[in-house]
């Protein structure tokens, strides 16, 4: 393996690491809605976290609700985020995280095939 290689493979570490503190901060958004906002959560179709589950999430409902919220959310903010202030940091950073790591995601594929072509 050279150098390009090794920096192409570093790269994609740090953008799996990036997606990951994504889901985490995430899963805090959708924490905060349960836990202040349960009748909005529920409106959304009880979803669950990346890795957090509350108890009232069903299993496949949950991760329908979740698929959907992740991508709603990235163009509408929910009403319930208006007066809350750590879940619009949260709602924030979650879409500057996600487009961080699409952007970095297209770099690293321009990069690493410049490298293997």
């Amino acid at each position: 393996i050279d150098n390009k290689m090794i920096i192409s493979i570093v790269i994609f570490i740090a953008l799996i690491a990036l997606l990951l503190y994504e889901f985490v901060n995430f899963d805090r958004l959708v924490k905060i809605e349960y836990q202040k906002h349960s009748e909005d959560w529920i409106k959304d179709g009880k979803p669950k976290g990346f890795f957090w589950r509350p108890p009232e999430s069903p299993w496949v409902g949950g991760s329908f609700a979740l698929q959907r919220i992740s991508f709603v959310w990235l163009f509408r903010t929910p009403k319930w985020t208006s007066n809350d202030a750590e879940a619009t940091t949260y709602l924030k950073r979650s879409r500057q995280l996600t487009l961080i790591f699409n952007i970095g995601i297209v770099v690293w594929f321009i990069i690493t095939m410049a490298i293997i072509t």
